[in-house]
């Protein structure tokens, strides 16, 4: 019997019976698991109780992650010891190209079986650096073996972390990045062996200036789509710019979970991007985890501090996987969705940090109660959802009351109900705040219908629209005029309640 099932009978059996003065579930209670990692120590980042913290112990009493896989796309890995016995083998998608020059493999070959970090050095100016061993970092941080005595504790230490190595010396090409996603996926790629172990979770702590879905980026929009969908959730650095996530790509890609950075005290890290692109956020300074003692090629297992979104970003895809352990039934914007609205208040104001600073406890105790079920349906989760669709917040209480007990006046009348949806996310979408943060919505503009059915894709579909569907609705709206129309042929599909479980 779950939860929810024994709290419904609890409740019949008190209503039932006058003499009984309450009923509910007798839970079973648990010590909190504090891993005897030494490096746990040092990983404040993952504690309850303070203001960064993404209170992961408690998390860890219900699930650890088995039975997910999560895709690191990035530099590759090493095989640290305290990492070694949770990866899977993984493909080097780094291509040598002659025509391309300034990025190379460093590991003489081309695409290959093997994931493994040769270093990413790089002596040419301006982008002189010495290997970074940032995939190792940021796969530690997901999924380092945890309570075996050892270095530090992984987020998702149940599961297993497959290694996508698409960067290289001096970085990497956009086209190798798409290709590696679609393979972490689980989707075909020519001349590639099929991934067997496709990821529930992809993270890209990755990026650099660009639109998504424009020109070189068109390759990322549509491996981004085919992932998610596959099942995959894309959880994606913020950028380091201390700029507007808007102009980096794939933060700015519909439908990922693009990533801020806060400090210990929970305040946006100064390097941080921000601004509405941004979903939640994850501590990003001084994380500690599995690393490399090399400058150049590979030398000796070690820890090491390192602070950027893209050590943020892995605290989200994380909790993803315990998410998913937990409730393998989740739909792809299920998760997103959950994350979002169990994520702890900021502190003190973090303008442009997202919703909130990802939860790990909070998330798991949502994702289970969320069931099998799609929620779509409920009016208080699609009101929500609009909010954090459209907005880039939740909802004020005052106004999901408001827009709740205008679904609720319909007494279940699917007529009502769907014109009164239809209205609610119109209206949303039309409101002066969303205009703020969309310009392109201008009603006194002249390409106001292409803005309007272009933002109806974007915000609700989480994607670009395909050319098909995309001129049906303009050519409708030039023709009827009818906004209204558009807005609920677009919520009302089989696509958009599929992003929150079984259509």
């Amino acid at each position: 019997m779950t939860y929810e099932e024994a709290l419904a009978l609890a409740k019949q059996i008190a209503m039932a019976d006058p003499e009984v003065k309450f009923a509910e579930p007798d839970l079973i209670m648990r010590p909190t698991m504090v891993p005897n990692d030494p490096g746990y120590a040092y990983q404040p980042d993952l504690y309850p109780g303070t203001p960064a913290g993404i209170n992961v112990p408690a998390a860890w009493d219900r699930t650890n992650g088995a039975g997910v896989v999560v895709a690191v796309v990035d530099t590759g890995y090493r095989p640290h010891a305290d990492l070694a016995a949770n990866l899977l083998g993984g493909y080097d998608f780094i291509t040598i190209n002659p025509y391309l020059p300034g990025v190379s493999p460093n590991d003489g070959d081309g695409r290959d079986s093997d994931a493994r970090d040769p270093g990413d050095w790089c002596t040419s100016d301006p982008n002189r650096q010495t290997s970074s061993w940032h995939g190792t970092h940021v796969a530690g941080t997901i999924g380092a073996v945890t309570n075996n005595g050892r270095d530090i504790a992984g987020v998702a230490h149940g599961a297993k972390i497959l290694p996508v190595r698409v960067l290289g010396m001096c970085g990497g090409y956009a086209s190798d990045i798409a290709d590696g996603i679609e393979w972490a996926a689980g989707l075909p790629i020519t001349g590639v062996p099929t991934n067997a172990t496709p990821a529930r979770v992809i993270n890209l702590s990755l990026g650099g200036p660009g639109t998504c879905g424009v020109g070189a980026y068109l390759d990322y929009f549509d491996a981004i789509t085919k992932a998610r969908n596959k099942g995959a959730v894309v959880v994606v650095a913020a950028g380091n710019d201390g700029a507007d996530a808007a102009n980096t790509v794939p933060a700015n890609c519909p439908g990922v979970l693009a990533v801020a950075s806060v400090s210990s005290s929970g305040s946006r890290s100064w390097f941080s991007n921000y601004g509405p692109t941004v979903a939640l956020a994850a501590p990003g300074e001084s994380i500690y985890s599995t690393h490399n003692t090399g400058t150049t090629v590979p030398g000796s297992d070690k820890l090491s501090y390192l602070s950027g979104t893209s050590m943020a970003a892995p605290h989200v895809a994380g909790v993803a996987a315990l998410m998913l352990s937990a409730n393998p039934s989740l739909a792809v914007d299920a998760v997103t969705s959950l994350l979002r609205s169990s994520s702890k208040p900021f502190p003190a104001s973090c303008t442009g940090c997202g919703i909130g600073i990802v939860d790990a406890a909070a998330a798991v105790n949502a994702a289970i109660a969320y069931g099998g079920t799609n929620r779509i349906d409920e009016s208080s989760f699609f009101v929500q959802q609009l909010f954090f669709d459209v907005l880039r917040r939740k909802p004020e209480a005052s106004g999901l009351s408001f827009y709740v007990g205008a679904l609720n006046s319909c007494n279940g009348n699917s007529a009502c109900l769907a014109s009164t949806r239809a209205n609610i996310a119109r209206g949303i979408l039309e409101s002066p705040e969303s205009r703020a943060l969309y310009p392109e919505l201008n009603p006194s503009s002249s390409s106001y219908n292409d803005a309007f059915v272009t933002y109806c894709y974007k915000l609700f579909l989480q994607r670009q629209f395909d050319p098909e569907g995309g001129v049906y609705w303009y050519n409708y709206l030039n023709s009827t005029g009818d906004y209204t129309g558009v807005v609920n042929g677009i919520i009302a599909s089989s696509e958009y309640r599929k992003r929150f479980g079984t259509p």
